[in-house]
C-alpha cells in the first residue's frame, strides 16, 4: 500500500527483480517533476544518489546479522569439497544443511569471495546429491565421491570412502538432434508463486477427496434463454447460467452448513453467512474474489455484483478485501468445454465445487428415449472433517435446486 499521493512518474525495477537493500524502487510525484535524481544509478551532470550495496554485500550484510549461532553451528555440517577458505554466508550453510549434496570447490560471488547462498544453488543443481544415511556420513568426516551409485549419480551410503568412482557400463545415447529447439525459461511471477504455493500447502495438509454427479439442467437452459428474450423488464436479462449454478450452490450451503466451514487442524469453524468465491482468469494469474452475504442477495443483485467483482479482478483493481473470508469456493470451466475435474481446495476451507460443461445425454422414459442436458458437478471435500455422505447430501441438494430453479426462486 503506497504511503503517498500521487502518480508513478518512474519504475525502476520490474516485478520479480530481486532489489537491494534501501535501493529506490520508483517515484510518485505529480505530472511534470523529473524522477531523474532519484534514480539508483544517480543523477546525469548533478550530485550523484547515495550509491546502493550492490545484490551480494546487502545479502551478505544481511545475512551476517540473521544469526551468529546459526555460523558457529554450521561448521560441523557436511560441505563436500568446499574450499574451507572461502567463507560462507549465513544462508548458505542453512542451505547446505537442509540439501546434502556433494559441493566442489566454487568460487563465491560475494564480496571478498565470500559464497552466498546463490552461488550454493548453482553448485547444487550441478552436482550429484546425497542419500539421507550418505549425508550423516559425510557430516561424520566421511568422504563423499564426485559421483554416486544411485538414481540420477546420488550418493548413497554404500558409496561413502570410495576415493574412485566405480566404472560404469557404456550408456547408449541416441545422437543429438542437429537442431533441438529454443528453451525459454519464463520466472514465476509473485502472485504465481503465492498460487503455487497455497495449492501445494493445500495438497500437503489435506485429505482431499473428489465426488462427481449429473444435474438435468434442459429446464434451466429453457429459463435461461426466456429471461435473455424477456427479461429485461425484471433485471435478468444478463443473468447467465454461471449465475443461476452459484444461486443455487448459495441456497444449498444454507441446508448444509457443514460444506460452508473452515477448519485450522483442531477447530472447524461453521458459518451462517455464506462468503462464496469463484475462481477467475485473469491476465495476472488465478484470482479468486469473494461474494460476501451472500445469502442476503437476489438473484438480480448477485448476477450484478458477480460481474463487477469479475471485471474488477480482469483490470486488476479489486480491492484486496475482496478477497478474504471465503468460506466456499466455485470453479466454473463449462465455459473451455471441460466435463469433469478435479478442483484442488482453497484452505482452510473444507470444500470447493467444479463446474463442468453440459452433455447431451439419452434417458429412457415411459415414451421412449428423451435427450436430456446434463451438467456435470466435481465436488472435492476435506475428508478429515467432511465424510462422503455428507458431502454427497449437498451435491444432491443442489442438483435438486438446479433441477428445479424456478421453484428455487420463488421460495426465496
Amino acid at each position: 500500500e503506497s504511503t503517498a499521493d500521487g502518480q508513478v512518474l518512474a519504475l525502476f525495477w520490474e516485478e520479480g527483480d530481486l532489489v537491494p537493500v534501501l535501493q529506490n524502487i520508483c517515484v510518485i510525484g505529480e505530472a511534470g517533476e523529473d524522477p531523474a535524481p532519484f534514480r539508483p544509478e544517480g543523477t546525469e551532470g548533478g550530485e550523484a544518489a547515495p550509491a546502493a550495496a550492490a545484490p551480494e554485500e546487502s545479502e551478505a550484510a544481511g545475512e551476517e546479522a540473521e544469526a551468529v549461532a546459526d555460523a558457529a553451528s554450521a561448521e560441523d555440517d557436511a560441505s563436500g569439497g568446499t574450499d574451507a577458505a572461502a567463507p560462507l554466508s549465513p544462508r548458505a550453510r542453512r542451505f547446505l544443511r537442509e540439501h546434502p549434496f556433494t559441493m566442489p570447490a566454487i568460487k563465491g560471488s560475494g564480496a571478498g569471495g565470500r559464497i552466498i547462498e546463490k552461488d550454493v544453488i548453482e553448485a547444487y543443481h550441478q552436482a550429484s546429491r546425497l542419500s539421507p544415511t550418505a549425508a550423516r556420513l559425510a557430516a561424520a568426516g566421511v568422504a563423499a565421491p564426485a559421483e554416486g551409485s544411485g538414481v540420477s549419480g546420488m550418493v548413497l551410503a554404500g558409496d561413502m570412502g570410495r576415493t574412485e568412482p566405480e566404472p560404469a557400463a557404456a550408456a547408449v545415447l541416441p545422437p543429438a538432434s542437429a537442431d533441438e529447439g529454443e528453451v525459454s525459461e519464463v520466472p514465476l511471477s509473485n502472485i504465481r508463486k503465492i498460487i503455487a504455493g497455497r495449492l501445494h500447502e493445500s495438497l500437503v495438509d489435506m485429505a482431499q477427496y473428489s465426488m462427481s454427479a449429473e444435474a438435468d439442467v434442459t429446464e434451466l437452459l429453457a429459463l435461461r434463454r426466456r429471461l435473455k428474450a424477456r427479461g429485461e423488464a425484471l433485471g435478468l436479462a444478463n443473468v447467465n447460467i454461471g449465475d443461476m449454478v452459484m444461486f443455487a450452490v448459495i441456497k444449498a450451503l444454507r441446508k448444509h452448513p457443514e460444506i460452508n466451514a473452515e477448519f485450522d487442524g483442531s477447530v472447524v469453524r461453521r458459518h451462517t453467512a455464506v462468503n462464496v468465491a469463484f475462481a477467475c482468469d485473469t491476465p495476472r494469474g488465478l484470482m479468486v474474489p469473494v461474494l460476501h452475504r451472500a445469502e442476503t442477495l437476489s438473484l438480480a443483485d448477485m448476477s450484478v455484483r458477480v460481474k463487477e467483482l469479475a471485471r474488477q479482478a480482469n483490470e486488476g483493481g479489486l480491492s484486496p478485501d475482496c478477497l478474504q473470508g471465503g468460506t466456499f469456493t466455485v470453479s466454473n470451466l463449462g465455459a473451455f468445454g471441460i466435463t469433469t475435474f478435479t478442483p484442488v481446495i482453497n484452505a482452510p476451507q473444507v470444500a470447493i465445487l467444479g463446474v463442468g460443461t453440459t452433455v447431451l445425454r439419452p434417458r429412457r422414459t415411459e415414451e421412449g428415449i428423451d435427450y436430456r442436458e446434463m451438467m456435470q458437478l466435481s465436488l472435492t471435500c476435506d475428508h478429515r472433517v467432511v465424510d462422503g455422505a455428507p458431502g454427497a447430501r449437498f451435491l444432491q441438494t443442489l442438483i435438486a435446486y438446479l433441477e428445479n430453479f424456478e421453484l428455487l426462486c420463488v421460495a426465496g
